[in-house]
């Protein structure tokens, strides 16, 4: 069985389900485990991803006020490749190749037509059954039911240790400008973790909100997650902004957190997020592992 992954998420539910070896092709963001990465990429963006965010956003609006995709899929490539199986996603057009822009490619298989199978979670709960979805699909629904039960126990224990703890006022930045607030399944991580998501609910959208719409002083803890960053390229932005963060952060508890790896991808490691920000809101209970990898102080 030849597989093709067309989001990171799916490439880490394929790598824990012990299917990397059938991996034939990946997109251009997979990049965990290390080993995918020598496999081809099928994708590519339009977007120049050097650039700041606030100009990274412009680009990306510029994009889809032309009715034009954000990524391409390499068709001639998928061909080649003749996969049997091909993940994607209808969740986000902005995050990954569509599911739209991946059945334009199936055009071009005459012959036969690959299994597609489209992931688009909103809530912790559909990321779970994402994974049990891939699992039936690809013939591995006891390895499958297997890793959602640990992912499960796990987080209820990080509950049972956060259910009576004093909440706190937990403000989730997905993007750094214009500011966007955390949704989709980041609100719920938070509450596993003992805190209480400000201005962002479950299973909504993230959104992107005014400045002076946002009372900083009610927020405890202010937690810097960009879509697409690592720490260091985060830290970069938030003191290069337009925003005056400098001023905002002023007597806050900050914090950044490495968005692309554990709190952007909808996949098994929504796990090790939860513990991330269980260290965050409760050091007291949780022993903090503060590290470049994972999380930092502001």
């Amino acid at each position: 069985m030849k597989i093709v992954s067309l989001i990171p998420s799916a490439t880490e539910i394929i790598t824990a389900l012990n299917l990397s070896n059938n991996l034939v092709g990946i997109s251009h963001e997979c990049d965990h485990p290390k080993e995918v990465l020598k496999l081809p990429k099928l994708t590519t963006s339009r977007i120049k991803t050097k650039q700041s965010s606030l100009k990274i956003d412009y680009e990306i609006k510029e994009i889809l006020e032309q009715s034009l995709s954000v990524y391409e899929v390499k068709s001639d490539l998928l061909k080649r490749l003749d996969p049997d199986v091909i993940i994607t996603q209808s969740q986000c057009s902005v995050c990954a190749v569509s599911l739209a822009e991946v059945e334009k490619c199936l055009i071009k298989f005459i012959n036969r037509k690959p299994l597609l199978i489209d992931l688009k979670p909103n809530t912790f709960e559909e990321v779970l059954k994402d994974i049990n979805l891939v699992g039936k699909k690809l013939d591995k629904e006891l390895e499958s039911y297997s890793l959602v039960k640990k992912i499960k126990n796990e987080i209820n224990k990080i509950k049972e240790k956060t259910y009576k703890l004093k909440k706190k006022n937990v403000l989730c930045i997905e993007w750094i400008e214009p500011i966007m607030t955390a949704g989709n399944w980041v609100p719920q991580l938070v509450k596993f973790a003992g805190g209480k998501s400000f201005l962002a609910k479950s299973g909504r959208s993230s959104n992107f909100i005014e400045l002076d719409r946002i009372n900083f002083n009610e927020a405890d803890i202010i937690i810097f997650m960009p879509c697409g960053f690592n720490i260091k390229r985060s830290r970069k932005e938030i003191f290069k902004a337009k925003i005056d963060y400098s001023n905002i952060l002023k007597e806050k508890k900050a914090f950044i957190v490495d968005g692309n790896k554990y709190f952007n991808r909808p996949g098994p490691d929504l796990l090790e997020s939860t513990r991330i920000l269980a260290e965050i809101i409760h050091p007291n209970i949780f022993p903090a592992k503060e590290n470049i990898k994972r999380w930092v102080s502001l």
